[in-house]
């Protein structure tokens, strides 16, 4: 007699868990990116990192946000409906050099249905009989779930950050009007959870199933240098300017332990990020900026993106991940930017809409 309820856990599991067969894959639900803005630009965001974000992308950029207090919460929904993903941060300063940022990462499957024993699936049954006799073949009752499985990963995130410029009188020396450079620096420690609940007429198998789960402790460093203009460098006049940015994700390969008899650990691989941004109003007079990163993970990838400001509200964005393209929109309202990111996947498409509250 086949069990459903030993084919859903086993699926689960090599779906949502799937690092347990393959190190490479441990914690992929970090690796989705967060805020429509950057994911619109294909997710090339580590030299640009400007708001709340930042504590994903670069931890070194909220140094440079100019408000004192930004929010940010993202939601990402597939046509599918399969599965959410979540995000919240908040950042401000605590002090005039400092500072500190906190954010909220989900991913999950929730209601993940569970069946018991159905009498149509018995193996022993032949076609033959399925055909011929009616007890033999599936109703809708044997299709009504005895209870359901929540797969949860969730990722709490604590940011620290400081700025340090150059002096305006020393970058003077360099004997053109041009403002000094700035060098950001910013640590993450991040606690990672992953669980499974259940609820229903749960047999106790599935029950101790869905006592599972795993936690861990990581840290990112994140490093940003900033030159505003290429006057004093280049003798460039209204060019534009430059950023380069730097995040090393899972300094430590972060340690994932199960709370399983074996008390099974899995790492998530250490990773790093190099981008590169440029910004310039040259065209027409209208914001542009073209950004680039690479990835170490998942043996190098490469992310492209393109943002122009078309109006003073709104800007445009188109980019690659990785060979895919991404395209958004985001539109400034007083305080408050609305952003739009659409993934386009092999087999589903999958939008995100966020929203940065500056405060």
């Amino acid at each position: 007699m086949l069990k459903i309820t030993q084919v859903t856990i086993i699926i689960c599991t090599l779906l949502i868990t799937i690092g347990v067969y393959g190190e490479n894959y441990t914690g992929d639900f970090l690796t989705n990116g967060i805020g429509a803005r950057s994911l619109g630009l294909g997710g090339a965001y580590v030299g640009v990192a400007d708001d709340a974000t930042a504590t994903y992308w670069n931890p070194a950029g909220i140094a440079g946000v100019a408000n004192n207090y930004q929010v940010c919460m993202m939601h990402a929904a597939r046509r599918s409906g399969l599965g959410a993903f979540n995000y919240v941060s908040g950042i401000g300063k605590v002090f005039p050099a400092l500072s500190l940022g906190v954010s909220w990462i989900r991913a999950g499957i929730d209601d993940i249905p569970i069946y018991y024993e159905v009498p149509a699936f018995d193996p022993s049954i032949s076609a033959d009989q399925r055909k011929n006799n009616a007890k033999f073949r599936p109703r809708d009752s044997d299709f009504t779930p005895s209870g359901y499985l929540n797969d949860s990963e969730n990722a709490f995130v604590l940011t620290l950050a400081t700025r340090v410029a150059v002096s305006q009188s020393w970058w003077d020396n360099f004997g053109k009007d041009s403002l000094p450079p700035e060098f950001l620096f910013g640590v993450n420690a991040k606690g990672i959870f992953q669980s499974f609940s259940g609820h229903g007429d749960l047999d106790e198998n599935t029950s101790t199933f869905t006592n599972y789960g795993s936690s861990g402790l990581g840290f990112d460093a994140g490093i940003l240098m900033r030159l505003p203009d290429f006057n004093a460098l280049f003798g460039l006049e209204n060019v534009g300017s430059l950023a380069l940015g730097m995040n090393f994700q899972d300094i430590s390969q972060t340690t994932l332990t199960w709370n399983t008899t074996s008390t099974f650990k899995e790492s998530i691989p250490s990773n790093f990020n190099i981008g590169l941004a440029f910004s310039t109003q040259r065209i027409f007079g209208r914001d542009l900026i073209l950004t680039y990163q690479w990835q170490e993970r998942y043996a190098g990838q490469s992310h492209i993106g393109i943002e122009y400001e078309i109006t003073s509200p709104m800007a445009l964005r188109v980019g690659f991940r990785d060979s895919r393209l991404t395209t958004g929109i985001g539109i400034q309202l007083n305080k408050f930017r609305l952003d739009y990111a659409l993934l386009v996947g092999d087999l589903i498409n999958t939008h995100f809409l966020s929203v940065l509250w500056t405060i």
